[in-house]
């Protein structure tokens, strides 16, 4: 249902740094090579949906959400690296104040 073609990890390649395509071992290879940077991030969600009768559900519904969720920004972040992969702390920091500005200026229209 969210699949897009252009965000596959499968089928993208990185014209600035050369990733990708990701192939089905691509876990144990990035293991094996110690020049290339990467990173592990564990997040940790809790869901508490105390309604006798309804818990199991939303729960289950929440916990399914979250992995889509999860699974749709990191292909987005792994195929989208051309556009991140050069910023510096300064535009980062830039890119921050202005989308805080922004969710300001939304949550002061309600």
């Amino acid at each position: 249902q969210d699949y897009k073609p252009e965000e596959d990890p499968c089928r993208y390649k990185s014209v600035k740094t050369g990733r990708g395509p990701l192939g089905p071992d691509w876990k144990k290879e990035l293991h094996a090579k110690k020049d290339c940077p990467h990173m592990c991030a564990y997040k940790l969600v809790t869901v508490k949906f105390k309604w006798w009768g309804l818990q199991n559900k939303v729960e289950n519904f929440i916990q399914k959400q979250e992995k889509r969720l999860f699974t749709n920004f990191h292909r987005q972040l792994f195929c989208w690296i051309d556009k991140w992969i050069d910023l510096n702390m300064e535009d980062i920091r830039r890119m921050e104040e202005e989308t805080r500005r922004e969710l300001d200026e939304v949550s002061k229209k309600k």
